[in-house]
């Protein structure tokens, strides 16, 4: 290399060497690239609060105001005319049966009677074309706010059996009145809930709650008085009388420092 050319190249290069002087061209390349990322995550720390996340859980016993409950009764003849007749007379028995537990012409519904016909069956096991007789089915609906006596006739209603009706016991079903207020009061206290815990945590550390960035109300579980029943779907008994509706609720808090 020519004097000429030595001569115009810095002194740091001359001294310490051309692969020297890129070593250290990168490192403050990198120094100054790395202090730029440094200085942005910083800034995005600044910008977005540390955050705090809570469930709030409320939950109140409530007992159904409102029950309905319906018993069958089943015929068989071998003419229409005799299905019906007894059908009837199994009908009215049970019509008189739940009046004499203390309800009310207004509580009952008699819904239509089903018919089916009924037919032979060959060697086999198969069903021909040959009438065999006739099955006739009807039903009594009870709705009334007498829930606990909704209870007890559906649990009695098969003493009828021993007067030869042949009749069947449906499901009762229980429900809340006013159930829409039960769920708003719950959500105010589970809210409340899930403050008092966002609180006590940020205590711990010394901080303070800030504002709410972000809430969620969870599914409701309506379950049996003293179910510990969970569902991501939510719950509804309607099986009983005493119930326990639950109410969740997620909020994300900011920290105040």
């Amino acid at each position: 290399m020519s004097d000429t050319l030595i001569n115009r190249i810095p002194p740091l290069v001359k001294n310490f060497g051309f692969g020297m002087f890129c070593l250290g061209a990168t490192l403050a390349l990198g120094v100054t690239v790395g202090s730029q990322s440094l200085g942005r995550a910083i800034a995005n720390f600044k910008r977005e609060p540390a955050a705090i996340q809570v469930k709030g859980v409320s939950e109140v016993a409530v007992v159904s105001d409102w029950g309905a409950w319906h018993a069958t009764v089943n015929a068989r003849g071998t003419t229409l005319a005799e299905t019906f007749a007894t059908l009837e007379v199994g009908v009215e028995k049970l019509h008189a049966f739940i009046l004499a537990n203390s309800f009310e012409e207004g509580d009952l519904i008699r819904l239509d009677v089903s018919t089916s016909t009924l037919y032979t069956q060959d060697k086999e096991g198969h069903s021909t074309n040959t009438i065999e007789g006739y099955r006739l089915s009807q039903s009594i609906m009870v709705r009334s706010s007498r829930v606990e006596a909704i209870r007890a006739i559906s649990r009695r209603v098969t003493d009828l059996v021993r007067d030869g009706v042949e009749v069947s016991s449906g499901s009762t079903v229980f429900r809340v009145s006013g159930l829409e207020e039960i769920k708003m009061a719950l959500l105010e206290k589970a809210t409340q809930n899930a403050f008092e815990r966002a609180s006590l945590l940020a205590k711990g550390s010394g901080s303070g709650v800030g504002e709410l960035m972000s809430a969620s109300q969870g599914v409701f579980q309506i379950v049996p008085l003293g179910s510990t029943d969970v569902s991501d779907w939510g719950i509804s008994d309607t099986s009983t009388i005493d119930k326990t509706v639950k109410a969740v609720v997620s909020l994300t808090y900011a920290i105040d420092s």
